[in-house]
């Protein structure tokens, strides 16, 4: 007898393994509680060479549990673009130009190279795409997708469909490279699809080409950009939560703050800030650092205060020799403990950094999705808005990454306190250090519109989704 219902579900980023798959009740934990009961049911894991390497550590376990009904089939996607192409692919990307786009394309998101959209002088001609061509919801729609399939005509994903014949994709990354040729597959079958951004921060950087049936966001602030940048319909969107936050609130997860302070080899009455990085976008993270720690051995937050930095993990070689020229002056304090394990895939550490993260009296974090991470745990949140001792222009300030659009959300909650100079940083710490309760308001209003549901059960909603589009399929 063969198989009923075939689900493709895409593995193209880190962190849609981390959002669906690594934890402890995820939602591939929980598809596999499906697998017992549905022997209709196969699933087929697509991803790349480069994937299938970095991820075989975890999936390897599983081939001899579930036989054919649980596969893992590689699909390498050509990148190189011809001129028509790459005309193409800038005109319709910048159909949006948001705060975020300006920046990226404008001034860049490292003070020492150039924005990633390419030449500063061609901003007038993506706001002009942005302002005519992107106010037409038909050429969205309609026209750029029929269009992207006239133009990308390489099919990588062609073999393997013809073989398993899907009834249902599911692109766990719609900003990458990988499922845009996924779903690109799946629009010529006219096969069903569930889509989602595998960040917070991805669908207000550049539109992309295809629409998902159903798009299942985090909250209120993910499908905002859905509906007025990618031009959703909010009945095609479904809430469902940060998945990965079913991790991280799990209350059978977290220690005793004792046995916190007792694993950082901190006094049992000390108190600690958490700084979260932003390597290479904030190059004057040191004098922040240095300052910090002069008021703490000063005693001007009083005894036994410390810091815990957290350097950014990129996945530029670039971002982490930078962070560690920036940093090797602080790795002898005696109030420092740096964080450099890469948690996401690891449990246990995992669980370990969340538990840090959840005991800091406060995080400095720099526009990262940390923030995100530390609301959701109700930790108080500082982000200076300075450059340090250094005088810089707003095109290479911190000052810029304000303009991001999907921190619009974030700043109106007022749970991120936002500090101009080194004196207002004082108060702000000071202030959390005495009192961590002060803005728990404006976190739980942060908790609400950015961080969604948060009652563990986002990978249930999410599975659930999948199952449905399944049922619809025929």
């Amino acid at each position: 007898m063969g198989h009923k219902k075939t689900l493709v579900i895409s593995i193209s980023s880190s962190a849609s393994f981390r959002n669906l798959f690594f934890f402890p009740g995820s939602m591939f934990d929980r598809l596999a509680q499906v697998f017992a009961q549905d022997y209709a049911l196969r699933v087929v894991l697509v991803m790349s060479s480069h994937a299938r390497q970095k991820y075989d550590f975890f999936f390897s376990q599983y081939g001899a549990q579930y036989g054919d009904r649980l596969s893992i089939e590689v699909v390498d996607v050509p990148s190189a673009k011809t001129t028509v192409r790459r005309i193409f692919y800038f005109f319709y990307s910048y159909l949006i130009y948001t705060g975020t786009t300006r920046i990226m394309a404008t001034l860049g998101t490292r003070p020492d190279e150039p924005p990633a959209g390419g030449w500063r002088f061609l901003a007038p001609l993506k706001i002009l795409i942005a302002r005519t061509f992107g106010r037409s919801r038909l050429l969205k729609r309609l026209v750029i997708p029929w269009m992207w399939l006239k133009i990308f005509t390489d099919r990588p994903f062609a073999p393997l469909f013809d073989r398993i014949a899907p009834d249902v994709v599911f692109a766990t990354h719609l900003f990458g490279w990988f499922d845009t040729m996924l779903m690109a597959e799946a629009k010529r079958r006219r096969i069903r699809t569930v889509g989602m951004p595998a960040g917070w921060d991805h669908l207000d950087k550049y539109f992309l080409p295809f629409h998902a049936d159903r798009l299942l966001v985090a909250g209120n602030q993910v499908r905002r950009m859905a509906v007025d940048y990618q031009a959703y319909a909010p009945s095609e969107i479904v809430a469902v939560g940060y998945p990965h936050f079913d991790f991280i609130v799990r209350k059978e997860n977290f220690k005793p703050r004792a046995d916190v302070l007792a694993r950082l080899q901190f006094p049992s009455h000390a108190k600690y800030l958490m700084y979260v990085s932003g390597s290479a976008y904030c190059p004057d993270e040191p004098d922040i650092i240095e300052t910090i720690l002069k008021w703490a051995d000063g005693g001007k937050f009083g005894e036994d205060v410390y810091l815990v930095i957290r350097p950014y993990l990129g996945g530029r070689s670039k971002d982490k020799q930078f962070d560690m020229e920036k940093f090797n002056r602080f790795a002898s304090h005696p109030r420092v403990i740096f964080y450099q394990k890469e948690f996401w895939g690891d449990v246990a550490l995992s669980i370990d950094f969340m538990n840090i993260l959840a005991q800091a009296d406060a995080v400095i974090a720099l526009y990262t999705t940390m923030v995100v991470e530390a609301a959701a745990l109700d930790r108080p949140l500082v982000a200076p808005a300075f450059d340090g001792y250094t005088t810089r222009s707003y095109a290479r300030s911190i000052r810029r990454f304000m303009g991001f659009d999907h921190f619009r959300e974030v700043l109106n909650t007022g749970a991120l306190r936002i500090v101009y100079d080194f004196d207002q940083l004082f108060s702000a710490l000071d202030a959390y250090l005495k009192n961590p309760q002060i803005g728990a308001d404006a976190r739980e209003r942060l908790r609400r519109n950015v961080c969604g549901t948060l009652d563990g059960n986002a990978s249930a909603r999410i599975l659930e989704e999948i199952l449905a589009a399944g049922a619809r399929a025929g």
